[in-house]
Parts: C-alpha cells; sequence; structure tokens
C-alpha cells in the first residue's frame, strides 16, 4: 500500500497575513496524492478550511472532521490540527484576522458551502494583497464574512473523548463503523463496566453509545458517498441490512437522501 506523504504546514505561515485592514487572505493547495499534514495551528488566525476536489480528515485534540467538497471545516484561532487527505485532493484556506473572529468562531464546525460563498472565497482569492480600503474588493470581503457567519452548520464532527478506557471503544469504532458489538460487549476491550461506559459516553461526548455509532457511521458513509461508492454499497459495507434503511438514517443525521448527498459532491 502506498504511504501517504508527511508535509509540513508551512505554507500558509509563510505567506502575506491577514490584517485588521484586509482581513481575509485565500490560499490554495494541491496534493497530488495522499498526504498529511502535520498537526499545527494558526495562533492568531482563525481559519475556513474547503476542497474544491476530494475529501480530507481534520483531527484536533477533542474531535474528527471530515471535509467533503460542498462543505467547509471552520477552526478558531489557536486550535491544533492535523489534515489527512487520503487521495489527491485540492483545499482552499481561509485565513482570518483575530477580530474578525470573535462572533462567529468560538467553537470548530463544518459549515455548508453555498454557490454563493464560494463564489465570493474564488473571487477573494483573486484579488491583490493591497488592495484599496475601502474598495469593490474590501466590500466583497466584507460579504464574504457575513455568508461564513450566517452558514448552516452540519453534523459531520465525532468527538474524541479523553478518557483512556473510553478512547480504546470510539478509535476501534472510527477504525471499523460496522461494528455492531453492544456496551456490553465492548466491556473487556474497555476495562471498564457497561453502566461505566454508558456514563462516559454521555460525559464526554455529549452521545449515548448508540448515537456515538450512529455519528461515526455517518461520517464514514459521507467519505464513501463522495469518493463515487454505490449507496447499497456503503450501506452493505456499513452493516445495514437495506439501502433504505441506512438511506433513513442517512436522511435523518443530515437532512438529505444519501443520493442527493453523492450529487452535491460529485
Amino acid at each position: 500500500m502506498k504511504q501517504s506523504r508527511s508535509l509540513k504546514a508551512s505554507s500558509l505561515a509563510d505567506s502575506t497575513p491577514p490584517t485588521e485592514l484586509r482581513p481575509v487572505r485565500v490560499h490554495a493547495e494541491h496534493h497530488v496524492e495522499a498526504a498529511d499534514v502535520e498537526p499545527h495551528c494558526h495562533a492568531d488566525l482563525g481559519q475556513l478550511l474547503a476542497t474544491t476536489h476530494g475529501v480530507i480528515r481534520v483531527t484536533t485534540e477533542d474531535n474528527q472532521w471530515l471535509v467533503p467538497p460542498g462543505r467547509a471545516l471552520l477552526l478558531p484561532p489557536g486550535v491544533v490540527h492535523a489534515v489527512h487527505s487520503p487521495k489527491e485532493s485540492r483545499l482552499r484556506a481561509v485565513l482570518i484576522a483575530p477580530q474578525m473572529c470573535q462572533d462567529f468562531l468560538p467553537a470548530c464546525r463544518i459549515i455548508a458551502l453555498t454557490t454563493l460563498l464560494q463564489e465570493l472565497i474564488d473571487a477573494v482569492a483573486r484579488c491583490p494583497s493591497d488592495y484599496p480600503v475601502p474598495s469593490p474588493a474590501s466590500r466583497m470581503v466584507a460579504v464574504l464574512l457575513d455568508q461564513i457567519a450566517l452558514a448552516h452548520s452540519e453534523p459531520l464532527g465525532v468527538p474524541r473523548p479523553s478518557d483512556a478506557r473510553l478512547r480504546r471503544v470510539t478509535e476501534a469504532l472510527m477504525a471499523s463503523p460496522a461494528d455492531g458489538r453492544s456496551l456490553s460487549e465492548w466491556q473487556d476491550v474497555a476495562g471498564a463496566s457497561s453502566r461505566t461506559l454508558a456514563r462516559l459516553f454521555e460525559v464526554e461526548t455529549g452521545m449515548s453509545f448508540s448515537h456515538y455509532r450512529r455519528q461515526v457511521q455517518m461520517q464514514a458513509a459521507v467519505g464513501m458517498l463522495a469518493s463515487g461508492l454505490p449507496v447499497g454499497e456503503v450501506a452493505h459495507t456499513l452493516g445495514y441490512s437495506t439501502a433504505s434503511a441506512f438511506a433513513f438514517a442517512f436522511r435523518k443525521a443530515l437532512g438529505s437522501p444519501p443520493s442527493r448527498f453523492r450529487d452535491q459532491v460529485e
């Protein structure tokens, strides 16, 4: 199996940062093969991370996020994160001055990229770094920030607990989302009773065990659908008895049927 390249996150740090006067910078990256960007942070900058081709997985200390085309991850200033791209990917990184992050970027979240938002990102990327203020470019940046603040959030994150016993279970589920073991069957793996595990799931993830497992499955489903797999194959891979049962669960979690989601990201 071909290994992914290990990359340092130096390109953004070396470029001209946004300022209070010109609060946004847009950068493009193209990874021609699988790649891992080492853990890093933008200490004084917020970031919107989107992909126009391929799916990326972003891991923070307490969450794992999947970013397919048509979605973006918002990262507050100072959040350490690593990026994994399993195949070729084209990324857009929107760096945001900290003064503009206070109202709409208190925590990480996945947002839907509307056509307007995508067009604004592309247009701002073409602006010169020293555009006049005020100017059409500065007004376009203001509209971009407004649209980011108004963007709809989507549940494509999976919490990563800190308790070592619980993390044994959650990491196993992430590695094998189709694992259908009940909570009591995880006792020996975790080294804790099912009652303790149930309590830990609620306290550390804010979800029940069944809800957490479903969230892991939906994140895996998004990645498979974005790569072009048929709905029936995704359902089978995740252990659903029928494609319709999977479609019902997917629509309940994400608000649209899997076939429509796949069409949107292709």
